[in-house]
């Protein structure tokens, strides 16, 4: 019903338009601390030559540079060079859109621009820009992006999801820790551990699990970061986290981009994304239905855009438990690999994950990780991205390109090797 279509021609197909990317996460982070960072950067390799990409802060050049020699990204980048938190990049653009629109006069094209997330000031961006919005209006992306509301969704459409519990943080009550705890304890009583998790999901905040000897901190934490509400469910055994891509093209057609499997640490945190072997036909079928189900539903409300279905496979069933309604961090590797594959050949197996080394330049990376890094042409190799942190706290991103799953676990094992 639903037939592969590449993220990039869903966004537009049409030669006339000139593509804006804004790959910043603040719009979905109103609270931001040192967990959330812009990510602006992650757009750089998927760029087409006639692109623009829209950036926070400054272009690493030596990335840049090793990009454009490989034949990927663009030289239509605008630097805001802006070190504060406090403005997203779509309010940058809206005080200042000249440097933008330079762009869109020089390529006498309609732009359409393509936010990470859907808020308020990404459809101010698209009007001030004069450009389509390749994205929802922020009631819609709300509405699905809230994993309790998107709960309540599944339920209206049928599907069956996580009993839980939705609970409004209210630290002004004193009662309110005591009920929280009742609610937890009910649980308890069944399971093992009860999962906690902020309705938001910002940044993996307010993400606790308990065996009910530390409620009282953890009520304390979410208190402290000003979470409003969060769910409580029983964590249940699960054999793996499958992620189903799908994209509503601005005519509201629903294309499926496929299904990969999440690494999640300590069962909860997202750490990367594997894609390879395929999982179950009774697995993948199910899903694919469900999600079919819920995608068809985003359109008819008018949502547009990316969006990501995270699922579970327990003991207990396959469940929904989270609409990533925006551009998702492998939606990016998703762009990369298709970009490369048109280049030198099929890639069967790719790894995306986040991963740490020394702080250092780009060019020292290179270095370091000198005979695994891609090269345009070798099969097995690694592909860094998302390198804006790494002068600073050594973070940023791989994907590891293979032709098959040993080959990913040598090279996971080369790296440790090389300190990362």
């Amino acid at each position: 019903m639903y037939e592969y279509q590449s993220l990039r021609k869903c966004i537009s197909n049409n030669d006339n338009e000139l593509i804006i990317y804004g790959a910043d996460r603040f719009s979905q982070f109103p609270r931001r601390d040192a967990s959330v960072n812009s990510k602006c950067d992650r757009a750089l390799p998927i760029a087409r030559h006639d692109d623009v990409v829209v950036l926070r802060g400054k272009l690493d050049q030596e990335y840049h540079k090793w990009l454009r020699s490989h034949g990927l990204g663009s030289d239509h980048i605008v630097e805001y060079n802006s070190p504060s938190k406090k403005m997203s990049l779509s309010e940058l653009i809206v005080n200042d859109p000249e440097p933008v629109k330079i762009y869109i006069r020089q390529s006498g094209k309609k732009p359409v621009y393509v936010p990470w997330f859907s808020g308020r000031m990404e459809t101010e961006a698209a009007k001030v820009l004069d450009a389509d919005l390749y994205g929802a209006t922020e009631t819609a992306t709300l509405k699905y992006n809230d994993k309790s509301v998107f709960k309540t969704v599944c339920k209206q459409l049928d599907i069956a999801v996580v009993e839980g519990s939705s609970f409004e943080m209210n630290p002004e009550d004193n009662e309110n820790c005591t009920d929280m705890k009742n609610i937890i304890n009910g649980y308890l009583s069944t399971c093992e551990t009860v999962i906690i998790r902020g309705t938001l999901g910002e940044a993996d905040m307010s993400l606790y699990k308990t065996k009910g000897n530390d409620i009282s901190e953890i009520y304390h934490e979410i208190a402290v970061s000003g979470e409003r509400f969060v769910i409580i469910e029983p964590f249940l055994n699960v054999s793996s986290s499958p992620n189903d891509q799908w994209v509503i093209s601005r005519e509201g057609n629903i294309n499926s981009l496929g299904m990969r499997d999440q690494i999640c640490e300590r069962g909860m945190v997202h750490i990367g994304t594997l894609k390879g072997d395929d999982h179950s036909p009774e697995i993948s079928n199910y899903i694919a239905k469900t999600s079919a189900k819920i995608v068809t539903n985003m359109a008819k409300f008018g949502y547009r855009g990316v969006v990501g279905i995270d699922y579970i496979v327990s003991d207990d069933g396959i469940f929904p438990v989270e609409n990533n309604a925006r551009f998702n961090g492998s939606s990016y590797v998703s762009m990369i690999v298709d970009n490369i594959e048109k280049l030198i050949s099929p890639i069967p197996y790719w790894k995306f994950i986040k991963i740490k080394t020394a702080a250092c330049s780009f060019l020292e990376l290179t270095e370091r990780i000198g005979p695994l890094l891609y090269d345009g042409k070798k099969s097995n190799s690694v592909f860094p991205f998302s390198c804006d942190t790494l002068p600073l706290s050594g973070d940023f991103a791989v994907i590891l390109l293979a032709e098959n799953m040993d080959e990913i676990f040598k090279m996971e094992g080369s790296l440790k090797e090389m300190g990362i």
